[in-house]
C-alpha cells in the first residue's frame, strides 16, 4: 500500500481510503467487519462514513471498538438534520455539535480524525460554520476540517474566512473524480494544487460502468445498478462513452490488467490526488484493486486515456447541481 500526506496535515493516509457507505445498507455486520479486516490486512488507514448513511456509523462504531480505531484515520460527514424536528440549518452551530455527538456516540469515540460539511448550506451564515468548527477542533472532538461537493469558490470563500478569523482552515475535498467524470479538472484541480488541498475521490469506477461489466451498445445486465439507475442508463447510451469503454477495454488488456484497475491507476496518477474512496459490498470487488496498490500506469497509457476521454471534462457536474451562493436544493 503506498501512503500520501493529507494535504496542509501531518498524517499519512493510504492512498485507498475505505468507503463505508454500504455498511450495513447491503452489508450485515459480519460482512461488514470482514470488509474491513481485509482493508487493515491489505495496508488501508482510512475509513470514510457520513451521518446520512444509514446506519454506518453505528456498525463502524462496533466494528472499531478497541485497538483497531487507533490503527485508522476516522472520518465523518455532517449534512442530515437529527435535532429541533429539523428545524435547524445543517451546517448550523446547532446541528453541527448535535450531529457531533450523535456521531461519536455511534462510533464510540471520543473524535473523529475528519470532520467533513457534506453539502453547502444555503441557510446558515459561513461564519457561523467556521466558527463552530474550529470551536470543535480546540475541543480536541475533531482533527481536521474538510467539505464534499464544494465548488472552488465556495471553498476560496472559507478559506478567506478562517484566515480573517484565525480559523481552524479546511484541508480536503471529497469529490467525484473518474475517467468519465473530468469536471473538477476545469477549475478545482487547479484551486486544490495552490492551496494544497487533499482531494478525495468517491465513484472512482464512475457507478460501476468502468468495472469492465458493461458492454458498449448492449443494454446493462438485469438487476445492475446501470439497469436501475436512470443517469447511469443514459451514460451507458452516450456515443463517447461508449467509445471511451471501447478504447479502455483495449488497452487494458494490452496491459494485462481489468478495466477497474486501470481507472484506479489513471487517478493514483494525478497529483491532485490523495486518496481515491473504495466501495463495495463483496471482497471480490476490493481484492482486484488491493492486488495494485502499490502499481503505477506508465506515461504513455496514461496519455492515452486523458486523450480518449477529454471531452469528459466539459460534461454537467453531475452530483452538486447548485453553483450560487451557499445553496442546495431540496433533496434529504
Amino acid at each position: 500500500m503506498q501512503y500520501k500526506r493529507f494535504g496542509n496535515t501531518g498524517m499519512q493516509v493510504s492512498r485507498y481510503c475505505l468507503g463505508a457507505m454500504t455498511f450495513p445498507n447491503r452489508l450485515d455486520i459480519d460482512g461488514s467487519r470482514r470488509i474491513v479486516d481485509q482493508a487493515l490486512d491489505r495496508g488501508v488507514n482510512f475509513i470514510d462514513t457520513a451521518n446520512s448513511y444509514g446506519m454506518s456509523e453505528e456498525v463502524l462504531g462496533k466494528i472499531l471498538d478497541g485497538p483497531k480505531r487507533e490503527r485508522i484515520y476516522l472520518a465523518t460527514k455532517v449534512y442530515r438534520r437529527f435535532c429541533r424536528d429539523g428545524r435547524t440549518g445543517r451546517n448550523s452551530r446547532v446541528n453541527l455539535i448535535s450531529s457531533l455527538e450523535r456521531s461519536l456516540r455511534l462510533l464510540q469515540t471520543d473524535y473523529v480524525d475528519l470532520y467533513q460539511l457534506h453539502h453547502p448550506d444555503p441557510d446558515t451564515p459561513i461564519e457561523e460554520t467556521m466558527a463552530t468548527l474550529d470551536l470543535l477542533v480546540r475541543q480536541g472532538k475533531i482533527r481536521y476540517v474538510g467539505v464534499s461537493n464544494h465548488y472552488a469558490w465556495q471553498m476560496a470563500v472559507m478559506i478567506a474566512e478562517s484566515k480573517a478569523h484565525h480559523w481552524e482552515p479546511i484541508v480536503s475535498l471529497q469529490a467525484n473524480y473518474d475517467i468519465l467524470d473530468r469536471q473538477l479538472e476545469r477549475e478545482t484541480r487547479a484551486f486544490l494544487r495552490e492551496f494544497n488541498i487533499a482531494l478525495m475521490c468517491y465513484s472512482p469506477l464512475a457507478g460501476g460502468l468502468l468495472t469492465g461489466k458493461y458492454e458498449p451498445g448492449q443494454p446493462p445486465p438485469e438487476g445492475s445498478r446501470a439497469g436501475q439507475s436512470e443517469p447511469l442508463r443514459q451514460m451507458l447510451e452516450d456515443e463517447g462513452v461508449q467509445s471511451v469503454l471501447t478504447r479502455l477495454a483495449a488497452l487494458a488488456t494490452d496491459r494485462a490488467l481489468k478495466m477497474n484497475q486501470l481507472a484506479v491507476l489513471w487517478l493514483l496518477q494525478k497529483p491532485a490526488v490523495t486518496s481515491v474512496i473504495l466501495g463495495g459490498h463483496k471482497s471480490e470487488h476490493y481484492n482486484e484493486l488491493y492486488d495494485v496498490a502499490d502499481s503505477s500506469l506508465d506515461e504513455k497509457a496514461e496519455a492515452d486515456i486523458d486523450a480518449m476521454s477529454a471531452q469528459r471534462v466539459y460534461t454537467v457536474y453531475r452530483n452538486q447541481p447548485i453553483a450560487e451562493g451557499f445553496s442546495l436544493a431540496e433533496q434529504w
